[in-house]
């Protein structure tokens, strides 16, 4: 599977259920949330403005899915609403299973992200990405087409310390497929 594949099957909208857990300070978060997942091709609006931005061009620039999310985080303490969107738009490497990811949150003033991504002989989807003085390692597979797992660990770099560290896990079904 190429990360074209990956994106076109991560389309649909999805109900997740999401687990965080900050080992250090044995502090653990739930979440439940809707994420609608739009894919879009190289030559998108979205997508074309969003590699120019970076100074990407067209011929490498493969696709990419806009992303978003309505939820409930429920930590041990209260329960809050979290809604948000974001972009994300696959640059082609040397290697197909290989390359660079473009991150923006929609709406933010923050800076985008460039990562990287892999893909697996496994068919595995590896994120990688350092903003904002923290690491963020996410992986992503699908044991079923309308199951979707994710599992990651993120590390404030800053603080070199290890109750800053979070692991999550996601297990998200597919509800709505996409119309063709």
């Amino acid at each position: 599977m190429n990360i074209t594949e990956f994106f076109q099957l991560r389309a649909g909208t999805w109900k997740s259920q999401r687990t965080s857990h900050q080992p250090a300070i044995e502090r653990s978060e739930s979440a439940n949330s809707e994420i609608q997942v739009e894919f879009l091709e190289s030559i998108d609006p979205q997508v074309a403005k969003f590699s120019m931005l970076h100074s990407f061009g067209a011929e490498k620039t493969l696709c990419g899915i806009a992303v978003k999310w309505k939820g409930t985080d429920k930590s041990q303490t209260q329960a809050q609403n979290q809604d948000g969107s974001t972009i994300l738009v696959a640059i082609a490497g040397e290697d197909p299973q290989q390359g660079k990811i473009l991150r923006q949150q929609v709406g933010s003033d923050r800076v985008p992200v460039i990562g990287r991504y892999s893909i697996g002989d496994d068919d595995v989807l590896s994120l990688i990405t350092e903003s904002d003085g923290l690491h963020a390692e996410e992986k992503m597979w699908f044991p079923r087409p309308n199951i979707c797992m994710r599992a990651g660990f993120t590390v404030d770099l800053t603080t070199g310390s290890a109750a800053e560290t979070v692991a999550s896990f996601c297990t998200e079904i597919r509800i709505v497929k996409p119309s063709i």
